[in-house]
């Protein structure tokens, strides 16, 4: 007997054509089992894995996951393009109306936003423009365009704030909880977006330093990735706004409560669909136990911190475990080591032009020498802070209080509470540039003085 394969009408017609769930989990298996059917089915299987296909999926949830999947190949042809010229073309030309490249270039704008914030604006900017242009269909409603607007204008906050501009942030959010209330009145979170889009919120209220919401926002994300609708529950995510929720109190000062959330995320954590996410889940522990003074349970993450990092992670995240490394060798009593770490760390944040790293791991060196007494060493080490003075992301605070470093280290004044009070408010500082620092060159200081 001939075999029969499914083509991409036959399977839209099964699809439409069965309401059981049992037989839609067959279909499943069957595009996974076959080599001729699967790649017709393709997007179906994909979307099933990540999570974004309900057990009894419609022809609507097939459509859109089938957007999902060609949104890559989309994406490559407007890549090569300037920002300007990938406007021009979605302006002008309907092929990239696409649903799935929109949620693409949200994702790509959050994911680019760490090394680029400027080109994850021109992502979210186009992610926007994309789906302002998208009209209801037979496959999408408006109130779901209303819902996949309000995450793209909630991209382009979140890329915003990490530009520095908190003001057109908030503006974005405003816009997106506007959208997303015309939406949601209709269909509830039906697509699962709502939590993205309350972590990312957060994460500007946090650089607001209002930090109460921001943690009342990160505690309703997770709660509806836990918790909420079977068909859009995700742990992965939930573990994900957790380890930010412990990066807020860490910016709160409050690195227990820290360590405890930090724990609480890293089983939540999928390894397979992250494995990023994992190395971030243990470093930012291993980093949190060294500033905590718990340097015996720092050191013994420290192989499998290091072993994550050279496997997923990059050239900086080995640096930043090479300046924990060297906390810890310093709060273990191995001044030689510590000093020998914290020296090339110092230097390479240096040649990398990362003026706020550098600084604070200058001040990490200062104080070794200032609690071994080597004033020759700590006014050596003040003669090489100028060049961070010029750095574009030494704000003007911070920049007055290494200049007082500077000169209490010139005249072998600079005491080793100062240098450590000194630490400590850049730290908070580099989230607040409006926080002032109060001191004197005699190396007695006052600290951190408003916020």
């Amino acid at each position: 007997m001939k075999a029969f394969h499914l083509d991409a009408a036959s399977l839209d017609e099964l699809i439409q054509s069965n309401d059981h769930p049992l037989q839609k989990e067959l279909l499943l298996h069957h595009l996974e089992g076959c080599a001729v059917c699967g790649p017709v089915g393709a997007h179906l299987v994909e979307a099933r894995r990540a999570g974004r296909l309900p057990r009894l999926y419609s022809s609507v949830e097939a459509g859109l996951a089938k957007s999902l999947h060609e949104a890559p190949a989309l994406w490559r042809k407007l890549e090569p393009f300037s920002p300007g010229r990938r406007r021009g073309l979605v302006q002008d030309t309907d092929r990239f109306l696409s649903w799935g490249l929109c949620e693409l270039l949200c994702r790509k704008s959050e994911t680019t936003a760490a090394h680029d914030a400027s080109e994850a604006v021109d992502l979210a900017e186009l992610a926007v423009l994309i789906a302002e242009r998208l009209r209801p269909s037979r496959s999408v409603e408006e109130a779901w365009l209303q819902e996949l607007r309000a995450l793209a204008w909630a991209h382009l906050g979140n890329a915003r704030r990490v530009l520095g501009e908190l003001r057109s942030a908030e503006e974005a959010f405003e816009a997106a909880a506007a959208l997303w209330e015309k939406g949601a009145s209709e269909i509830a979170d039906a697509l699962g977006f709502g939590p993205v889009i309350l972590d990312l919120l957060a994460s500007l209220r946090r650089a607001q330093r209002r930090f109460d919401d921001a943690l009342l926002l990160i505690d309703q994300a997770v709660l509806a990735w836990l918790h909420g609708p079977e068909e859009t529950r995700d742990l992965h995510l939930a573990g994900q706004a957790l380890i930010s929720k412990a990066y807020t109190f860490d910016q709160m000062g409050e690195p227990e409560r820290a360590l405890e959330t930090l724990r609480e995320a890293a089983p939540l954590v999928d390894c397979d669909r992250d494995p990023r996410l994992l190395l971030c889940v243990r470093h930012n522990l291993l980093d949190t136990l060294s500033k905590t003074g718990r340097y015996d349970e720092a050191a013994a993450l420290l192989p499998e911190v290091e072993a994550l990092s050279r496997e997923t992670g990059s050239a900086l995240d080995v640096l930043r475990l090479r300046w924990a490394e060297g906390r810890i060798a310093a709060g273990r009593g191995e001044a030689g080591r510590a000093e020998g770490l914290l020296e090339e760390v110092r230097r390479e944040f240096s040649e990398r032009e990362m003026g706020y790293d550098a600084a604070l791991a200058s001040l990490e060196l200062a104080a070794l020498y200032a609690d071994q007494g080597r004033t020759a060493e700590l006014r050596a080490l003040a003669w090489k802070l100028p060049p961070l003075f010029r750095s574009r992301d030494v704000h003007r605070e911070a920049l007055a209080a290494l200049t007082l470093f500077h000169q209490a280290a010139a005249k072998e004044t600079a005491t080793l509470e100062m240098i450590r009070s000194l630490g400590s408010y850049l730290t908070r500082a580099r989230q607040d540039p409006g926080l002032k620092w109060e001191g004197s060159c005699n190396g007695r200081s006052r600290g951190p003085q408003g916020g």
